[in-house]
């Protein structure tokens, strides 16, 4: 899977940001030797990084449906939202073989008395991450809060919990819920105090179903330390020439060319007033194609270029550079030497 990381009070985000001084490749110092990776003009990729869908637990095939018989079920939490009350049920088998559960059952609200509340079903107000048929493995369901488990099939309902979504109508509390299941039965399940509910909005009823499946791919490589080397000063209009080495700070080889950061070059001012980047912001990907692989132990040196404005105020400057992959700024170096003349 692969995830993004913000550093705190730190991360700049890049979209719709650009290059206020494009340059061309011809402007790419030469390297001095072979250790310097060229400096290329290349846009910054913002294509946001992948995230992949849950996936549902695998129901073996042949496994049987579950009869009411061996079902047991229990509320294993209850939580607020945005005016709703979601109630969570979880479903396991007292039978010596797993089975399964598959769809969306048919919720009927009771109050104290076993008194019908008038409560249509309808989608719930926050829909399944994956849906059925669900694996019940045979086990005692879980306990209060503890949240549904692989092999435990769950249901969340949800009702309404404010008077201003319907006006003029009283709250009822409920007191019992009837899960009917089709090719099982209905099972009657008591439920905790909770607050009222309000029928004009329904009960949400979910799909019977697993929890999702964590995914366990690699995340994305940590974004490569950066540190700076710049000369002191530059004229405006000149293109400040600097280099920026880059070290892996894991133990395995990252392939740039996979993996390739985009980074942001600055001058400022008076960064700790708050003062906006010299002539823009600039924003470039690391010229990957060329760089490889960075091993552990093996810094890697990139030549940069940034064009400095030739109505840039004269003075003392901080030179920032930042690196991460895709829309967020992860790691950070900064040099507060760099005199404008």
């Amino acid at each position: 899977m692969v995830r993004l990381s913000l550093a705190a009070g730190a991360a700049v985000l890049l979209v719709g940001c650009g290059a206020v001084h494009p340059l061309t490749s011809s402007t790419s110092p030469a390297p001095s030797s072979g250790s310097v990776v060229p400096w290329l003009p290349l846009a910054a990729d913002l294509m946001p990084l992948p995230v992949p869908s849950p996936q549902a637990v695998p129901v073996p095939a042949g496994t049987p449906a579950c009869t009411l018989a061996e079902l047991e079920a229990a509320v294993i939490g209850s939580n607020g939202a945005t005016g709703h009350i979601l109630t969570t049920f979880a479903f396991a088998t007292r039978g010596a073989h797993a089975c399964q559960l598959d769809g969306t059952p048919t919720i009927t609200l009771l109050d104290a008395a076993g008194r019908t509340l008038a409560f249509k079903n309808r989608d719930p107000y926050f829909p399944n991450e994956v849906t059925g048929p669900a694996l019940v493995d045979p086990g005692a369901t879980p306990g209060p809060y503890e949240g549904p488990k692989y092999g435990q099939a769950g249901l969340t309902i949800d009702w309404i919990s404010q008077p201003e979504s319907c006006p003029g109508e009283a709250g009822v509390k409920v007191a019992k819920v009837k899960i009917a299941i089709a090719g099982a039965g209905t099972l009657m399940i008591a439920i905790p105090d909770e607050p009222a509910g309000y029928r004009c909005q329904g009960v949400g009823v979910g799909a019977l179903a697993d929890p999702p499946i964590e995914d366990d791919s690699p995340p994305e490589p940590p974004a490569p330390d950066p540190s700076i080397a710049a000369p002191s000063k530059v004229k405006a209009g000149d293109q400040l020439r600097f280099v920026v080495t880059l070290t892996n700070p894991t133990m395995l080889p990252i392939d740039l060319r996979a993996h390739c950061p985009n980074y942001e070059e600055e001058l400022f001012f008076s960064i700790q007033a708050g003062s906006p980047p010299l002539g823009g912001k600039h924003f470039y990907r690391l010229n990957c194609e060329a760089a490889g692989i960075l091993n552990p132990g093996k810094p890697m040196a990139f030549a940069m270029v940034l064009q400095v404005p030739a109505d840039a105020a004269r003075g003392i400057y901080t030179l920032v550079f930042n690196i991460g992959i895709s829309n967020a700024m992860t790691k950070f170096a900064t040099q507060a030497t760099v005199a404008i003349i």
